[in-house]
């Protein structure tokens, strides 16, 4: 086995030195970056067993043979996968031939280098592995994009009714994964009317809704959520739509939020509005002591504090409250929240058992669409909708088609407010308002 030592001022010089000083069937040993470009250590009738031998007779520090890779590696497809890099002004590349491995442990301080002689090659770290990874993920998503690209190309040209579909479920802010899933399972795409309909009913469908009913047992009802979506807001809401069914002597309040400035006062003016006591929990202990000395009443609502779903301290919060008996649990989201956001909020409050979603702001979205591709893949029901700031109306249980509706009616706000801007006249054709989802 013959051995050689190789200086290039980068990668894809010293390989082609290597190639042409030991040819093809040569095999890296070693590389690593040393002042002025790269170092290599080659060998042509490359012996494994042999370079083992000497790995574990000489000193792991002082052996340049720590990090060899198992598996060999011929140039001619090394070369081609390298990256390009820019001119620049290097010295004169040189390369060195080694002793034979027979008295290398007598030199092998020559190949350690003297600033740290107990550094090792850690092979996913190489400049030049991570650059060809970086350019491998790059080609990996243009290669993804002109897929999609070409798929839609030939989706339009073979199914041009079909592929408007799509397109017009988009345009409602449905994530593409989802308006072509249920462009292809609808039938009568002929007709683009009964088409849209047809669409709309299959995706009410993927919805999955919660009856208020599951709420009428008696017992401890939580809203918990993020920072800002309007717990508190809601928790006003139920009691007062459980205060009108009855009555107020039944009912109380509880908030565990003493962190956020003004969050106990709103809600003891909430209660004081409705006429129900207010009391304050700063610990767990003390929530379990109130809702003890609360067993009079048979429904309590508790607004919780709102915590970011990649809070650290969630999950031992919520292990706290899930020890409540007979505890109902309701997840509080706003509409206007980015898709992504919404799915990581269901992944971080999966492990309680959430009795249904109460979704807020609803009037402050510009789109629905996020909203509902979300609720599509969270797998968790909605039960409440709140669309506005008033007290005793704006809660309402949920109903699909009122809330695809309304979805229907942002996008042909935006259609309109863009045709404005642009002064153009909108096109009544692509959202029309008489094609709404049936019951």
């Amino acid at each position: 086995m013959k051995i050689r030592r190789f200086f290039a001022p980068d990668m894809r010089q010293a390989i082609r030195m290597v190639r042409e000083g030991q040819g093809p069937d040569a095999v890296i040993l070693s590389s690593r970056r040393v002042e002025g470009g790269i170092e290599i250590v080659s060998a042509v009738d490359y012996d494994p067993d042999a370079v083992s031998e000497m790995a574990e007779s000489n000193e792991p520090a002082a052996s340049p043979w720590n990090g060899v890779r198992q598996s060999s590696q011929r140039f001619e497809s090394l070369e081609e996968t390298l990256p390009s890099h820019a001119e620049h002004d290097w010295p004169e590349p040189q390369s060195e031939e080694l002793a034979e491995p027979s008295t290398l442990h007598d030199d092998r301080s020559s190949f350690a280098p003297k600033s740290s002689p107990h550094r090792q090659v850690v092979w996913s770290q190489d400049p030049t592995l991570v650059a060809m990874r970086r350019e491998i993920e790059s080609l990996r998503g243009m290669l993804q994009d002109q897929l999609a690209s070409l798929a839609w190309n030939d989706l339009r040209l073979r199914e041009p009714d079909r592929a408007r579909l799509i397109h017009r479920l988009e345009r409602l802010g449905l994530e593409s994964v989802l308006a072509r899933e249920v462009a292809t399972e609808t039938r009568h795409i002929d007709d683009p009317d009964y088409a849209w309909n047809e669409a709309l009913q299959l995706l009410a469908r993927r919805l999955p809704v919660a009856s208020e009913a599951q709420l009428a047992s008696e017992g401890v009802v939580a809203l918990v959520g993020p920072n800002g979506v309007g717990k508190t807001t809601s928790v006003a809401k139920l009691a007062a739509r459980y205060m009108q069914r009855h009555g107020q002597h039944s009912l109380a309040l509880v908030t565990t939020d003493a962190h956020r400035i003004g969050a106990h006062r709103q809600l003891q003016i909430f209660g004081q509005l409705l006429g129900v006591p207010v009391y304050l929990a700063r610990t767990g202990e003390e929530l379990a002591d109130i809702l003890t000395g609360l067993q009079d009443k048979s429904r309590v609502f508790v607004d919780t504090a709102g915590m970011s779903q990649r809070d650290l301290s969630l999950a031992e919060h919520m292990a706290g409250l899930a020890a409540i008996p007979n505890l109902q649990t309701l997840l509080v989201i706003a509409a206007s929240t980015q898709q992504a956001v919404l799915q990581q909020t269901f992944h971080a409050f999966s492990h309680l058992p959430v009795s249904g979603l109460v979704l807020t702001k609803v009037d402050e979205a510009t789109s629905l669409g996020p909203v509902l591709s979300a609720l599509t893949n969270g797998g968790l029901p909605i039960m409440y909708v709140s669309e506005g700031p008033r007290v005793s109306d704006d809660l309402q249980p949920a109903q699909l088609q009122r809330l695809i509706d309304q979805a229907i009616r942002l996008c042909e706000t935006n259609a309109e407010q863009s045709a404005t801007d642009s002064g153009h006249q909108p096109n009544p054709n692509h959202l029309s308002r008489q094609n709404r989802v049936s019951a």
